[in-house]
């Protein structure tokens, strides 16, 4: 479960900014929003289960998510995909040269099986200047270690707790410059951090739901196809949806050359191509059963629903998969096309005690001011971007504004009360 996430000197993000999931000790409303994690160290914690990060075009909402991308990635990949003397991949701002040679910072508070961790590092494009580890397994902070590259030795220099965490040497000097040593240690399942090394690998995902991105129906119906325990919830929530499906059915077939040609995406098409020649694959179709007048029934092929049908049913899986195993995902554009009713539906199933009874939190951006006033969101979930005037975003929440309890939120982030709003030339508001 995450606590925070903070970050600085990447993409639009100059200055540090903080991403809280800690709840507001001021605010009674929608206790179901809640978790209450099983940790030691701070037992009165009470965390968020979801956030909404709004705010203007290219005012920096995706950068945020995308930070947090950036850090799982090099844990994950920086030991085993970053070859010897290889750029990190990190993009700094680059709007003030002085930061171009300045370090970009990541850092989290998470609680994993029960205990708490405070992991960060910083690196530049061509290493890793520092990283650390503190961990609460009995309440207290332990500080594992400490690693720091020392620019007058030229090396790295290292402190450790030698009483609650045994520094192993052979895999600090496996550790590359341009690598983190948990995804160093991790490669030879050192014990004490896997369980870290794992919530990036296996506990937090990135969604992106962007219009100019794919995103398939493959997963949920998978679901389907195998009859999984959420297939009745999928099929009662595309009821719900009012979309007049009562029933979906998965089958594979053959595809030709010519329609591999004309019905799969090119992004996808490019890959399947070899040598200019196309062979047979194996397709999956999804037909959903539609009640129709006088009792009547038809399945209609996924390819012919509408927009909103065929995304809300490719997040259904998704979606129901994360709340049952309490992940935390990352959704970037959350109502493409989808109507504010469904993402409302979404949010309802996030919130809820009987489909998230396990920690599941959801971080997304959205550009839908009608979520403000839902019944369903607390406003200490609710988060804005907005850039200076040198172009770095700054991250704040709602609360900063105290708005009162019957104030419309809608009308006042519409009336730029709250900021966070694109600013249009007095020109294109007369035409």
């Amino acid at each position: 479960m995450l606590i925070n996430f903070k970050v600085s000197n990447f993409r639009s993000i100059k200055d540090e900014q903080v991403l809280s999931l800690v709840a507001s000790n001021y605010d009674r409303s929608l206790p179901e929003n809640l978790i209450n994690p099983p940790q030691t160290g701070i037992p009165k914690l009470k965390l968020l289960k979801g956030a909404g990060i709004s705010g203007a075009n290219a005012s920096g909402k995706s950068n945020v998510l995308s930070g947090l991308l950036f850090m799982s990635n090099f844990v994950r990949k920086s030991a085993m995909r970053i070859g010897p003397g290889e750029p990190t991949g990190v993009m700094p701002f680059c709007l003030d040269s002085k930061y171009l040679s300045k370090p970009s910072s990541f850092e989290i508070n998470v609680i994993i099986e029960g205990i708490r961790y405070e992991y960060g590092f910083s690196l530049d494009r061509q290493k890793v200047v520092h990283e650390f580890l503190v961990a609460y397994p009995r309440g207290a902070a332990q500080r594992w270690f400490d690693r720091t590259f020392d620019e007058l030795k030229n090396e790295y220099s290292w402190k450790h707790s030698s009483v609650n965490f045994k520094l192993d040497k052979d895999l600090r000097d496996k550790t590359r410059p341009n690598s983190l040593f948990v995804s160093t240690a991790a490669q030879f399942n050192n014990a004490p951090l896997m369980s870290l090394y794992n919530w990036f690998k296996a506990g937090l995902f990135f969604i992106n739901l962007g219009a100019e991105d794919w995103f398939a129906p493959n997963f949920t119906a998978t679901m389907i196809e195998e009859q999984k325990p959420q297939v009745q919830a999928i099929i009662e929530l595309l009821k719900t949806a009012d979309f007049g499906i009562i029933d979906a059915k998965v089958q594979h077939r053959e595809m030709s050359p010519e329609e591999i040609r004309d019905n799969v995406p090119p992004s996808i098409f490019r890959e399947i191509e070899k040598d200019g020649k196309l062979t047979q694959m194996n397709i999956m179709e999804i037909k959903l059963r539609h009640q129709g007048s006088n009792n009547g029934e038809s399945f209609i092929d996924f390819s012919e629903e509408s927009a909103g049908t065929r995304r809300f049913f490719s997040l259904l899986g998704p979606w129901l998969d994360t709340l049952e195993k309490g992940y935390t995902v990352l959704l970037d554009e959350l109502e493409t096309s989808l109507h504010p009713l469904l993402v409302r539906e979404f949010l309802r199933l996030l919130f809820s005690e009987k489909y998230n009874s396990k920690g599941a939190q959801i971080i997304f951006t959205t550009h839908n001011p009608f979520i403000l006033d839902t019944d369903l969101i607390r406003r200490d979930q609710i988060w804005f971007t907005e850039k200076d005037e040198e172009g770095g975003t700054h991250l704040y929440p709602l609360t900063d504004y105290k708005p009162r309890n019957n104030e419309s939120l809608t009308r006042g982030y519409l009336a730029g009360r709250y900021g966070a709003v694109p600013f249009i030339p007095d020109g294109l508001k007369k035409s």
